[in-house]
């Protein structure tokens, strides 16, 4: 910024005068230090760096079991990137998401698309299917079969592993940052994201995964026994939770209207940071789209993409970056940007 190097006698009388009412003011080294909020632009504009992908697959040899992956990284980035791994709904795949992908790594993010075998887009054979005469049975009884869903959760801390090895060797060697790493889905991904952030069963069984200092779930799913808050004891780390008004769209039995995907938020620890962002009008597909919803008018999308891709910047920054004005903004600013088309309530957010 450059300064005028004169100032004028009215200036200099104002100087004299705030500074005389600061007389007992507290030095600047006593004095308390409030974050101030990034501007909203700053997540609602695209970031500068281009976009790259890559596609591969990683075996695990324990479970003989191939997993998919696609990576989305800052092309010309200097130093490990700060990383969101994703898990796709029932019936998705490692192509899924890609709008708020690519705006997330246009500000300097790595995303990690994770494809989940037995639960991915290969249950539809090829078919398209019909929102009107899907076969809802048959998608629950893929959801909750036993060795499906193992798979799906033992997908992630091994997927972990994988970018671990990645991050000291080959393509990627030094430009992942394991210890800045998010972990995020949607639907059936939103479980998965759950129980990697430690959620219990009525059994008692627990699948948690190391590494991940933040988390995202887009249409969470509470506890099938509406215990939410015995479910969800053990997450310790900072929770986004994203449904909308009509986001009722659901196999899970604990889910009966678009109200009750609200309650996993409720159902978080009380000293946890948490954002809950529950869009109006949105439906279940509003975050990662779907092939149910291809060539139909969806008039709120474009606002609600625009509140979920800012949310999800700013959890991002606040939690992997570590930056207050971030926090601050989730505090704020989000409402601000959302107005109607969004209801917002966070805890914990701000010190």
């Amino acid at each position: 910024m450059v300064f005028r190097t004169w100032i004028s006698s009215a200036a200099l009388a104002l100087i004299a005068i705030t500074g005389a009412g600061c007389a007992n003011a507290a030095p600047p080294e006593t004095a308390a230090l409030v974050p101030q909020a990034a501007s909203t632009s700053r997540y609602t504009a695209p970031g500068p760096y281009k976009v790259e992908t890559e596609r591969g697959k990683w075996h695990d040899a324990k479970r003989d079991r191939d997993v998919p992956w696609l990576i989305r990284y800052p092309q010309d980035t200097d130093g490990p990137r700060p990383v969101m791994v994703f898990s796709h709904g029932l019936g998705g795949s490692r192509e899924g998401l890609p709008r708020m992908s690519e705006f997330l790594v246009s500000h300097g993010y790595i995303v990690v698309h994770v494809q989940h075998p037995g639960s991915d887009v290969s249950m539809w054979k090829g078919v398209r299917p019909d929102p009107a005469t899907v076969d809802r049975g048959a998608m629950l009884k893929t959801a909750s079969d036993p060795a499906v869903m193992l798979n799906r959760f033992a997908d992630i801390p091994f997927a972990m592993g994988e970018l671990g090895k990645m991050a000291v060797d080959g393509k990627f060697a030094g430009k992942i940052d394991m210890g800045r790493v998010a972990m995020s889905g949607h639907s059936f991904g939103a479980v998965t994201t759950q129980v990697a952030a430690g959620q219990v069963f009525k059994t008692g069984a627990a699948m948690p995964a190391d590494g991940f200092r933040a988390f995202i779930a887009m249409s969470p799913s509470g506890d099938r026994d509406g215990d939410d808050k015995a479910a969800f004891a053990n997450v310790t780390k900072p929770f986004l939770m994203m449904t909308g008004t009509e986001d009722g769209f659901a196999l899970n039995p604990s889910v009966e209207t678009a109200e009750d995907r609200l309650q996993p938020y409720y159902g978080l620890p009380e000293g946890l940071p948490a954002v809950l962002v529950n869009l109006t009008g949105g439906d279940h597909f509003v975050f990662s789209g779907s092939i149910l919803t291809r060539g139909k008018d969806r008039p709120l999308d474009p606002r609600h993409h625009e509140i979920i891709d800012a949310a999800v910047l700013a959890f991002l920054d606040a939690y992997l970056m570590d930056d207050p004005g971030a926090r601050e903004w989730l505090a704020n600013g989000l409402a601000g940007l959302a107005r109607t088309d969004a209801s917002i309530e966070t805890r914990n957010v701000t010190p």
